[in-house]
């Protein structure tokens, strides 16, 4: 028989007497009771917060905040409670209670680095990034360790447009998080933005050696290196991709198209743009392509169908009209071609390929003046494009000597 039942009654028993015999508690009394009191709230608080902190990491937010609440009404002091408080309301949208959590939390703990991460994070919601910034950059201060604090810094001046600031920033770390891969990451974003084609891609080079199986980086230093003109790298990053997704992607094969087209290989980037525009019929950007690889080919029969498609699906371009005109040049229709080239000169608002290739229609047709507007239009969609310019020169001369040959003969 376990002796247990008769231990408690009999402790409660001599308890009694105890207590009977004691009168009224003195002063030390009561304050060791309070103490007492005391550090039973604080067990008890933390018993509660663990079981807030275990329903908030599965998604229970109703009950964590229930439970986070007792925790705090036990021992309000503790900043850990108000932090966790701050991040339930967080992470159910309710950002103005969410930052009183916080601050709360840094009142009683001024060097509270998660604490004010989170604050970054709600400023960061309400797009005040220059207080997010601050919040991000003190936490990092406070705890150097952490590199999501320095890329959360980072990450608050991009969004400032403050590209060299964030770049000094990151830079002046890299040697300590030698190998982190995220920082680089970030980096080669911040020469993307700068216009930095080369730069970036050598960084997420780097970033991908570090992370070889993250395919977001992967993806990334894909379009940096097309960007750099390295299309045989960008060639080989695509395959490996390929390689890594179970499913075939489309924008895969196209910037595997493109690589090839770059390369010079046009046949074999052809063979993939007929299986892409099987794929995505309605795309016009891939028909535009084709088109434009098909007339490097010499292929006008198929520039042609081509044109027709993009003049179908994206009346608005300028691609498909030129097309179809360069085809009826090609086949001597040259009134049919100078149609297609103002149709398509109309559209084009910052290339001037369309309008050279209708001056030159235009001179064969014997309108000397109509070829010398053309080629200006041409100068003044692109001013700083060579071909134009000298077209311009040149059919200028032309018109000047028709118009006065014998000054021209004198001079």
């Amino acid at each position: 028989m376990s002796t247990r039942p008769i231990t408690i009654m009999i402790t409660s028993v001599l308890a009694a007497a105890l207590l009977a015999g004691c009168g009224t508690p003195s002063k030390r009394g009561l304050e060791a009771r309070a103490e007492a009191r005391k550090r039973l709230n604080v067990v008890n608080a933390q018993l509660t917060y663990d079981q807030a902190m275990q329903a908030f990491k599965s998604g229970q937010f109703e009950k964590a905040a229930k439970e986070i609440t007792s925790a705090i009404s036990l021992y309000p002091e503790w900043a850990e409670y108000r932090l966790l408080e701050g991040r339930i309301f967080l992470e159910t949208h309710r950002l103005e209670k969410a930052i009183a959590s916080f601050e709360t939390a840094l009142e009683l703990r001024p060097e509270y680095a998660e604490a004010h991460y989170y604050s970054g994070i709600v400023y960061q919601r309400w797009s005040d990034d220059a207080r997010a910034y601050e919040n991000y950059l003190t936490a990092f201060e406070l705890e150097p360790d952490s590199v999501d604090y320095l890329l959360a810094a980072g990450e608050s001046l991009i969004a400032m447009e403050k590209l060299t600031a964030a770049k000094h920033l990151i830079e002046s770390k890299l040697t300590y998080f030698e190998h982190n891969a995220a920082l680089r990451h970030l980096l080669g974003q911040v020469a993307l933005l700068q216009g930095d084609a080369n730069a970036a891609a050598d960084l997420y080079t780097e970033a991908w050696r570090l992370m070889p199986e993250d395919e977001i980086i992967l993806e990334e230093l894909i379009q940096a290196q097309f960007g750099a003109q390295r299309y045989g790298d960008c060639l080989r990053a695509v395959k490996q991709l390929q390689d890594m997704v179970e499913d075939d992607r489309p924008d895969l094969m196209h910037m595997e198209a493109r690589c090839l087209a770059f390369l010079e290989r046009p046949g074999d980037a052809r063979n993939l743009y007929l299986k892409l525009t099987q794929l995505e019929p309605t795309n016009a950007e891939l028909w535009i392509e084709l088109g434009t690889l098909a007339w490097e080919l010499g292929d006008f029969h198929r520039m042609a169908l081509c044109g027709a498609r993009v003049t179908a699906l994206a009346p608005q371009r300028y691609e498909g009209f030129m097309l179809k005109g360069i085809n009826e040049r090609h086949h001597g229709n040259l009134e049919e071609a100078a149609k297609f080239l103002r149709q398509a000169a109309q559209r084009a608002e910052s290339t001037a390929l369309p309008h050279l290739v209708l001056g030159r229609v235009l001179e064969q047709l014997g309108d000397s003046q109509a070829a010398l507007d053309a080629y200006a239009e041409a100068i003044r969609v692109d001013p700083d494009n060579s071909d134009a310019q000298a077209l311009f020169i040149d059919s200028q001369d032309r018109l000047l000597t028709a118009q006065h040959p014998d000054q021209v003969r004198n001079e």
